[in-house]
C-alpha cells in the first residue's frame, strides 16, 4: 500500500461521494484523502448555487403574485358586486378555505344531505375549532338525516361542544357558505357538481343570509350532551314524508329531498301504513287526510 492512500476495494462509497477520498494519479485502485474543508467546498458549492438560484426564483415569483393580487383586488374594489365562477374541486376548495380562514366575526354554513366523507370531516373539524378559538361565531345547518351517519353526527357534536351552534331541519335548500356577510359561495347548478359561484353582491348576500335565518329559526338545536337523535327529529321526518306522499312524490324523490336512503323512506312509509291500517298507497293518502296527519299549514291552505 502506498503511503497516505487506501485501496479502492472494498468500496468506500460514502467518503468518495463526499469527495473525502479521490483517486491517486497514476495509481489505479488507490484513493487518497482530501482535506475536509476542500472537499466541502467542492461538494457544497454547486448545491449552494442551486439553492441561491431557487431563492432568487422564489423572490421573483412572490413579487409577481403580489402584483397580480394587487391588480385583482383593485379590480374587485371597483366592481364590488361581481361574482366569479369557480371550476374544479381543487379551485373551489382552496378558494373557500382561504375565505373561511379570513373570517373575522361570523361563518354561516348550510350543508344538505345526510352524510359527509370522513376525510372532509377531519379537515373541516380542525378548521372550525380554530375559528371558534379565534372567537368567530359559527352557525351550521344540517338535515335531520345526519343522525343516521355516526361520523357526521359525532362531528357536529364536537363542534357544538367547542361553542359552535348547530341545528338540523327536515328539508333544506342547497349548500351555501357565508363569510362575514361579505362573500358567499353557492352551487351554480346540480348539473355541474364541480362548479361554484363566489358571490360578493351585497344584495344577493343579504338575500342568502335571510334564507339561512328563516331555516335556522325552524331548526332543531343540537345538544352535544345528547348522544341520540331527538324524538322531534323523527316526528318532523315523518311529517315531511307525509307531505311528500300526499303530493304524489315517489320514494326516490322523497329520499333525495330529505337526504336519506330510499330504504329508510320505505321503512317510514311502512310504519305509517301499519299505524293507520292502510293496505295500499291510495288508501294511505286518504287515511292521512282523514286522520289529521297533514301539517296545519297545508290544512289551512286546502280550506282556503
Amino acid at each position: 500500500m502506498a503511503a497516505g492512500s487506501v485501496p479502492a476495494d472494498p468500496p468506500v462509497h460514502c467518503a468518495a461521494e463526499l469527495g473525502l477520498l479521490v483517486p491517486v494519479p497514476g495509481e489505479p485502485g488507490l484513493l487518497t484523502p482530501v482535506t475536509p474543508a476542500i472537499a466541502a467546498g467542492r461538494t457544497l458549492a454547486p448545491l449552494e448555487e442551486t439553492l441561491a438560484a431557487a431563492t432568487r426564483r422564489l423572490e421573483t415569483l412572490t413579487k409577481s403574485f403580489e402584483s397580480a393580487e394587487e391588480v385583482f383586488n383593485g379590480a374587485r374594489r371597483q366592481d364590488p358586486q361581481s361574482s366569479t365562477v369557480l371550476r374544479g374541486a381543487d379551485e373551489i376548495a382552496e378558494t373557500i378555505d382561504a375565505a373561511v380562514g379570513l373570517c373575522q366575526t361570523e361563518l354561516l354554513t348550510a350543508q344538505p344531505g345526510g352524510r359527509r366523507p370522513p376525510e372532509i370531516l377531519d379537515t373541516v373539524v380542525r378548521r372550525n375549532l380554530e375559528l371558534l378559538a379565534r372567537g368567530v361565531s359559527q352557525r351550521t345547518l344540517y338535515q335531520h338525516a345526519v343522525w343516521n351517519h355516526p361520523p357526521t353526527a359525532e362531528y357536529i357534536r364536537t363542534v357544538a361542544e367547542a361553542g359552535g351552534s348547530v341545528r338540523t331541519v327536515d328539508e333544506m335548500f342547497d349548500r351555501v357558505i357565508i363569510c362575514d356577510r361579505t362573500v358567499a359561495f353557492i352551487p351554480t347548478s346540480s348539473d355541474y357538481p364541480d362548479e361554484a359561484l363566489e358571490v360578493r353582491n351585497p344584495s344577493i348576500i343579504w338575500y342568502l343570509a335571510n334564507v339561512f335565518e328563516y331555516a335556522w329559526a325552524r331548526g332543531t338545536p343540537v345538544d352535544p350532551a345528547v348522544n341520540r337523535r331527538p324524538e322531534i327529529v323523527v316526528s318532523e321526518i315523518e311529517q315531511s314524508i307525509v307531505r311528500f306522499l300526499v303530493a304524489g312524490h315517489t320514494e326516490e324523490k322523497i329520499a333525495r329531498g330529505l337526504g336519506i336512503s330510499r330504504r329508510t323512506v320505505a321503512e317510514y312509509i311502512s310504519r305509517i301504513s301499519r299505524r293507520l291500517g292502510s293496505v295500499s298507497r291510495a288508501q294511505l293518502g286518504y287515511l292521512i287526510a282523514t286522520n289529521g296527519l297533514l301539517p296545519e299549514t297545508e290544512e289551512r291552505t286546502d280550506r282556503d
